[in-house]
């Protein structure tokens, strides 16, 4: 009872232990380990990371009774006492481990009233801890020298090995130097250090406490006398990490083989890269069936201050290039807008001002939708865009977690497609990772902890069907981002992968994935300079080939099928759509039913000719007689001008008949060289000159310029005209010789 009063009136002041931040793999191996905050190596042990011998031997030496005593042994305390009051000094001081347990946590100067207060809090502990609380306590506290304290800090620091696979010799070390740790500790006093290790692995062999061959074995063992560095692995998550978490232990979702991997082939492919003047990479490997991040390297070498080497280039904003073009093209599938079959063009064109050009500077004309995304042609993807809505595209990715985009909503055009964002290699690699999981977006997950909110934050960002068809596109090898040293590879992965180039050739990025894996690829520097070679397909794809090639299991994982939502069907090769009477050259394309385009194909149109096929006819002057009806291919206007401009042949519409009463209305010309309400500046005393250029229809044989609704010249189609300005407002007015008539407004101010 009088201890339980003073249990209570004085309990024990148990202080808060600062731990060191340890980070461990996803198999429990360490990662990397901070300083405590008040700068010690004290990493936590649990007693099942601790191989028996050691709590064996640590318990003979110190304290063969604790298993059995409250936590003061009377009988060693009167044998203390004795031997003390005999020899008139202080030749031993009774502590039991649970007594060294007090003071570790409540130090004092050692006086006869220090060591009745050591009892009483040993008394205390013994009373609300077991005893394995007591021991975990122990070895987590006890001091090894230095700022180093417990023994798995010791373990890793003086022998390279975890407290589980230490050899008895070792454990003898751990046993002595706690006793004067300053002068044990290993790298100060070799011989003495033996000396201790020897003297306590001898008794233990007297006393049977292990066998005698192994305890010979060990005297045997040379003394480890060199301090270990601490492993530090995977350091930019680490880094990362640390602060966010409260845990003093973190297991994150790293795989170990994995991580080495890729640490090993990027560090010998980012030499390739140096000798180009490009400094730097960034790999993520993320696994799809868990969304599991088994890889993080945010730099090809972490202590490389030439190099920028701690900048974490997985979080760092960088511009997609092209990357995010396959996103767009699942939400217009969905839209139904297009389907991968469909023919669209890819010509010169102007959006309001804006000229994007293709990545080689060259057009192509007529291509497929799957060609346009497989070739990474720019004016598709910008005209798809002007169709989607910048604003629906931006919203998607906002909600795939591309943050930047989703803060600057508002601000963005129709660049966003080629890349005028900012956004992350981790973004981008999510984003991929949802296409492998049939369009449906999950969080990356750093931590084993987090596999809990998986479900709750999942987004889907197109249709399984959609995803589908991106993939099989993007496993297309026919494509100018396959690297030429891959074009007759046999160990060429079976991946969908996509490419992207910044503007100013930035960034090089590459992203691929197959069932299993999604893994994001950077090359570029991290202050930004442009390097002239720099591109996605030559600098990043062979690195994402290599490591799919050293990752993937020996047996090939599965490939992806097509879904219940999607469906296939016959389609004209020239269009691209359900094929009419006059469709003769058919292939199958994949379509989504309710949704993808449904209208006839209309490549070809019936028009009506007189006999010699010289002049067409509208409804409204067809003759009574001498005329026919002929099929004429349909080409949209800004086809037309790119083939007169290439002086590529096609077959024309005959002019349309002169003495027609009637005035279209539709299809008048498109002004492209000029964009509507935009101011021009023009420096005084140069004669510089504004562009006229226009768009027109099939069977337009005379274009007519008109300013400030004066006639400046006309033109044949596709023609370009240029006119030296005055300052002031203009009407530039474009009309063709069927009446149809466009009108802009500009402005010109000198400078």
């Amino acid at each position: 009872m009088v201890f339980l009063l003073f249990d209570r009136v004085f309990p024990f002041p148990v202080p808060e232990v600062s731990w060191s931040k340890v980070v461990y793999a996803s198999d429990s191996t360490l990662l990397h380990a901070f300083l405590s905050k008040d700068d010690k190596w004290r990493m936590p042990v649990r007693l099942d990371e601790i191989t028996p011998g050691l709590e064996k031997a640590f318990i003979f030496k110190e304290d063969r009774w604790f298993y059995y005593h409250p936590g003061v042994n009377p009988l060693s305390v009167c044998r203390a006492l004795f031997n003390n009051l005999r020899k008139g000094r202080r030749t031993s001081g009774a502590s039991t481990i649970t007594m060294q347990v007090a003071r570790l946590l409540d130090p004092a100067p050692r006086t006869h009233g220090s060591k009745i207060r050591e009892m009483f809090r040993a008394l205390q502990l013994e009373w609300h801890l077991d005893k394995k609380e007591v021991l975990q306590l122990y070895f987590n506290l006890l001091p090894y020298g230095g700022n180093t304290e417990g023994v798995k800090a010791a373990s890793l620091q003086y022998f390279g090995e975890k407290p589980k696979e230490l050899s008895l010799a070792q454990i003898a070390m751990l046993t002595v130097i706690p006793n004067n740790p300053n002068a044990l500790k290993p790298g100060e006093n070799a011989e003495l250090l033996r000396e201790k290790r020897d003297f306590w692995l001898k008794r233990m062999g007297r006393e049977a406490v292990f066998s005698p061959a192994v305890v010979a074995d060990a005297l045997n063992e040379p003394l480890a006398n060199q301090r270990y560095p601490l492993v530090r692995k995977a350091r930019h998550l680490s880094y990362r990490i640390k602060d966010i978490y409260a845990e003093s232990e973190i297991f994150t979702t790293i795989n170990p083989s994995v991580q080495h991997r890729v640490e090993v082939l990027s560090t010998a492919y980012v030499r390739r890269l140096r000798s180009f003047q490009i400094g730097n990479l960034a790999v993520l490997v993320v696994n799809n069936r868990t969304m599991e991040v088994e890889s993080y390297l945010g730099s090809a070498g972490f202590d490389e201050d030439a190099w920028q080497g701690q900048v974490d280039g997985i979080k760092a904003l960088r511009s997609p290039g092209s990357a995010l073009k396959p996103a767009l093209y699942a939400i217009a599938f969905d839209q139904g807008l297009i389907t991968p079959k469909m023919v669209v063009t890819d010509v010169p064109q102007n959006f309001a001002g804006y000229r994007p050009e293709n990545y080689d500077e060259t057009w192509r004309g007529k291509v497929t939708v799957e060609q346009a995304l497989a070739q990474s042609l720019n004016l598709p993807a910008v005209d798809l865009l002007e169709k989607v809505g910048t604003d629906q595209f931006a919203s998607v990715l906002a909600a795939a977690g591309f943050r930047w985009i989703g803060s600057n909503r508002g601000r963005l055009g129709l660049s966003l497609v080629l890349g005028g964002c900012g956004t992350t290699l981790e973004e981008l690699t999510a984003l991929y990772a949802a296409f492998a999981n049939n369009g449906i977006y999950k969080p990356l997950k750093y931590i084993k902890a987090d596999t809990l909110a998986q479900a709750e934050d999942a987004d889907s960002i197109c249709s399984p069907g959609a995803a589908f068809m991106i993939t099989d596109i993007l496993t297309q090898l026919r494509r100018p981002d396959l690297p030429n040293q891959y074009k007759d590879a046999a160990n060429l992965p079976e991946i969908a992968w996509k490419t992207g180039t910044s503007y100013g050739r930035r960034d090089g990025w590459a992203i691929g994935y197959n069932k299993d894996y999604t893994i994001g690829v950077w090359t570029g520097n991290f202050p930004g300079n442009g390097v002239p070679e720099l591109n996605g397909a030559d600098f990043a794809v062979p690195l994402l080939f290599s490591i799919f090639n050293a990752i993937l299991p020996a047996r090939q994982p599965g490939w992806f099928v097509p879904p219940p939502d999607l469906d296939y069907r016959l389609v004209c090769s020239e269009s691209g759509l359900p094929p009419d009477t006059f469709c003769h050259h058919q292939v199958m394309d994949y379509f989504i039913p309710g949704v993808s385009p449904a209208m006839r194909c209309n490549h070809l149109q019936k028009h009506f000719v007189n006999e010699s096929q010289t002049i067409s006819y509208c409804r409204n002057c067809l003759p009574e007689k001498g005329y026919r009806e002929v099929f004429y291919p349909y080409y949209p206007p800004g086809l037309i001008a790119w083939y007169n401009e290439m002086q590529i042949p096609y077959q024309k519409l005959p002019p349309h008949n002169p003495r027609c009463p009637s005035v279209k209305f539709s299809g008048a010309p498109v002004i492209t060289s000029l964009t509507d309400g935009a101011e021009y500046l023009i420096i005084k005393g140069r004669r510089q000159q504004l562009q006229l250029a226009c768009n027109a229809e099939n069977g337009v044989a005379r274009i007519y310029w008109y300013l400030n609704d004066k006639l400046f010249r006309s033109a044949l189609p596709g023609e370009k005209l240029f006119f030296t300005p005055a300052e002031g407002r203009y009407k530039i007015s474009c009309s063709d010789n069927l009446g149809r008539n466009s009108d802009i407004w500009i402005k010109v101010t000198y400078i």
